[in-house]
């Protein structure tokens, strides 16, 4: 634009004349005028800042730089400049004000951030648990209040996603109360990216182990790591807020003090569509979690597309002491999943280490099945992940009464694309894997142990691949080769061979795993 600008100066007179010497402010203002923006063809001003959009969503620019540039830019780049907010409870004041008319349309992202109180300059630290409970049902009220005066969206126009975590001023730097890996920082994890898309590609690092020093800030940090429960101070209700489709509550610290607000939440959220919550069990079968994940299982509603839990447990991370469970020991939480979840009719379940797919899989132990014919099957399921404490070395004699019952499962499932099974324990790691397309269908399985696909399986998942109209129906297993000399513990190796990665954890908690950041 600007050679183009010089070249128009040059005389008409014969031979070669040269423009006269202007001062150079009369220079740089004339040369601005030739470079505006607005003798740019309409179809190059179309297609700038649709290029741009790339670099906003990757990360690697804001949107209010560009809007910066002029009024045209500001219009066009108005919606990414208020799509993702992060509020704390001073900031939760400003919503109003600064969010009104059309911008109260652009928000699809919030992100709120809540402190919890702790006295500054005591030793040991001093709690204020009540202080907490007080503090959140005012940001909590008020927030949703805030939400539900919003305007509806017409038909095409997304929901907006609640990410909720909480930190204080005492927690150490290791830990995960807000920690973003640097590639996700500032990336917009709601739309496909290069960026969030080469999370996934990581090879996992190696764990870090903590030091003396961090050992002790996380003992005298351990009351935040438990749901404290204060009843009397419990709201009774929340304002309805139909606007928020996607709800996240990611691993980190401080995620069991979510534990119980959640009937709360769910109760006030008609349109769910998507929910992710990882609890952290500090103790095999904990009943804050169980209780907790009942609530939620109990209280999704049919608007629901994608469940998604996962619950993180320290004994994940040991170097093969401790034998890994799943926390619900009697099996009911797993069997009232696949009861409500054929009601509601998800898209995608995904549940590690909280339900065991035996009991899922419980009305398909034998081909009489017991339950109703008229309630009978997953209509909308495409992707099912859970895990089983049968995928282990001391109990593979099990495993194949778990995939035949899953096949016989499978068949209930018309639009089943894919189906994951996995378990990590003692150094030991499994995968089964059912992907079905256009090609056809295979199964998959990667074990550190030996074993193969038994006659009845094979024979079994056919039939299921049968009903899911495959022409191509083949099967594989495979060894998993165990790192170095620790065995397979957890640094994120299991994790990272799931082809249903992408929904099994938040992006952001699957980036920690890969960083090694996987201390509490």
């Amino acid at each position: 634009m600007a050679r183009r600008g010089r070249s128009r100066g040059r005389g008409r007179g014969r031979g070669r004349s040269y423009p006269s010497r202007k001062p150079e402010k009369e220079q740089e203002q004339q040369l601005s005028s030739h470079a505006s923006w607005e003798i740019m063809p309409l179809e190059l001003r179309e297609m700038v800042p649709e290029y741009l959009e790339d670099s906003i969503q990757s990360g690697k620019a804001k949107a209010s730089v560009y809007a910066s540039v002029c009024k045209e830019w500001y219009d066009y780049f108005e919606p990414y400049i208020f799509r993702r907010l992060t509020l704390s409870i001073e900031r939760l004041n400003e919503l109003e004000a600064m969010i009104t008319g059309s911008r109260q349309l652009f928000v699809q992202h919030i992100w709120l951030r809540f402190e919890r109180s702790v006295q500054p300059g005591v030793t040991p630290i001093k709690f204020r648990h009540e202080m907490d409970t007080l503090r959140f049902r005012a940001t909590i009220f008020q927030l949703f209040q805030i939400l539900s005066e919003w305007p509806e969206r017409v038909a095409g126009q997304p929901g907006i996603a609640l990410e909720l975590t909480a930190f204080s001023a005492a927690d150490p730097d290791y830990s995960m109360k807000d920690t973003i890996p640097d590639e996700l920082k500032d990336v917009d994890l709601t739309i496909d990216s290069e960026t969030l898309n080469a999370i996934y590609e990581k090879t996992p690092s190696n764990r870090r182990t903590l030091t003396d020093h961090e050992r002790r800030q996380q003992s005298e940090l351990r009351e935040f790591y438990d749901p404290q429960s204060h009843l009397a101070l419990l709201p009774v209700r929340l304002p309805t807020v139909g606007l928020i489709t996607d709800l996240a509550m990611r691993r980190q610290m401080h995620i069991s003090f979510f534990t119980n607000y959640i009937k709360l939440i769910m109760n006030s959220l008609p349109n769910l569509e998507f929910l992710t919550y990882e609890p952290r069990a500090l103790q095999p079968f904990s009943r804050d979690n169980f209780e907790a994940a009942r609530e939620i299982i109990t209280k999704i509603p049919s608007s629901i597309r994608r469940l998604q839990m996962f619950e993180d447990s320290p004994s994940l991370y040991v170097d093969g002491t401790y034998l890994i469970r799943v926390n619900d020991n009697g099996g009911s939480l797993g069997r009232l999943l696949a009861d409500i979840s054929q009601d509601k009719e998800p898209e995608v379940i995904s549940m590690s280490f909280i339900i065991d797919a035996v009991d899922f899989f419980s009305d398909f132990r034998t081909p009489q099945i017991s339950r109703p014919h008229w309630k009978l099957g997953w209509l909308n399921l495409t992707s099912l992940v859970l895990t089983s404490a049968v995928i282990t070395p001391e109990r593979k004699d099990e495993i194949p009464s778990l995939l035949i019952a899953a096949a016989r499962a499978a068949r209930h499932m018309p639009k089943l694309e894919i189906m994951e099974l996995y378990y990590v324990s003692r150094n030991h790691g499994g995968i089964f894997t059912y992907v079905h397309d256009s090609t056809g269908s295979i199964l998959w399985w990667d074990s550190t142990w030996e074993w193969e696909f038994s006659p009845n399986v094979i024979s079994m998942w056919k039939r299921a691949a049968n009903v899911h109209g495959a022409k191509l129906f083949e099967h594989e297993e495979s060894l998993i080769q165990l790192k170095g000399d620790d065995g397979m513990g957890w640094d994120g190796t299991i994790l990272s061979l799931l082809r249903t990665r992408t929904t099994v954890v938040h992006p952001i908690t699957y980036g920690n795993m890969m960083n090694g950041q996987i201390f509490m």
